[in-house]
């Protein structure tokens, strides 16, 4: 109906404009014409496409239209291009039917782009938003891990990350401890525990050439305490004799120099542990030389 009214409306204007040309002719009258009809084609035109326009989408069906090609570039493997679109439909259409899989694919696609950071943000807020989610939640855990890992530095520098994984890798195991990934995940578990140990050992040893050895100690009773199935424990326990006999705690020092007792001849530690006695000895008697001279002075200034 609309359209037959604006067809007749069209139709009666222009007889009216060309009956005012047939009466006037003039050239000025032709003019204003030709303008005043070209300006009603073009209101006419614009009332008529506003009939035969496109159809509004529902929100449902723009979600599906986003959703749709999103997905499309997604699933191409062109994860640079599929980002941005998976992102702003998980912003746009909470909810849908596509938001959990936008999301966590979002994270895949920085994951797969070895954007870390990115995809740890990402697999942090898909298990955050959907922590019960059946599809998705095991691998996002173990992504989460992995993500932690690939950010680890060596051990010279900061080993926050290293903690991090360490404990993701441990919360999917309980979480998980049938996944196809759980074998993966504890071969990575020990790999970053023996980095900590290193670095444990690392900032030993520096205390050590420090001369502090107070602070050196508490790192290698550490090691022995955290990681001693990783690391070399009667070195260390030498290490930590050593420590003790700087800080004249012989008794300490001795504790763990009798864990030698019996030690075989052709055992490789055999003359570390007898220099290492001897150095006891030593620091035991210049101890107790001090102490007597100190006793001597302590007399003469009474009598003095």
């Amino acid at each position: 109906m609309a359209f037959l009214f604006k067809r007749a409306f069209f139709l009666k204007n222009a007889f009216l404009f060309k009956k005012v040309f047939l009466l006037n002719n003039s050239i000025a009258a032709r003019k204003r014409y030709s303008l005043g009809f070209t300006f009603l084609l073009a209101g006419t035109a614009i009332g008529l496409s506003g009939c035969f326009g496109h159809k509004k989408l529902t929100q449902e069906e723009s979600c599906q239209e986003k959703w749709d090609k999103a997905r499309a570039k997604f699933e191409k493997k062109h994860y640079l291009e599929s980002k941005e679109p998976l992102s702003e439909l998980v912003t746009s259409c909470p909810g849908s039917a596509f938001t959990e899989e936008a999301m966590f694919d979002v994270g895949e696609s920085h994951f797969r782009l070895e954007e870390w950071i990115e995809a740890e943000t990402e697999y942090s807020s898909f298990l955050k938003d959907y922590p019960a989610s059946k599809k998705y939640g095991e691998l996002a855990h173990y992504r989460l891990a992995q993500v932690n890992s690939n950010q680890v530095e060596i051990p010279a520098r900061d080993q926050t990350k290293t903690t991090d994984a360490i404990k993701s890798y441990g919360s999917f195991l309980d979480e998980y401890p049938e996944s196809v990934y759980a074998d993966s995940a504890k071969t990575q578990l020990e790999k970053l525990k023996d980095q900590l140990a290193a670095k444990q050992m690392m900032i030993a040893r520096l205390y050590t050439r420090m001369d502090e050895p107070q602070a050196a100690a508490i790192y290698y009773k550490n090691l022995l305490k955290e990681y001693g199935g990783r690391v070399n424990q009667r070195e260390i326990s030498l290490k930590l004799a050593d420590c003790y006999i700087q800080l004249n705690q012989f008794d300490e020092a001795e504790s763990y120099l009798v864990k030698f007792d019996g030690i075989a001849k052709d055992d490789p530690f055999r003359l570390q542990v007898k220099t290492a006695y001897q150095k006891l000895e030593a620091a035991r008697s210049k101890l107790a030389r001090q102490k007597k001279v100190e006793k001597e002075q302590e007399k003469r200034s009474e009598s003095m």
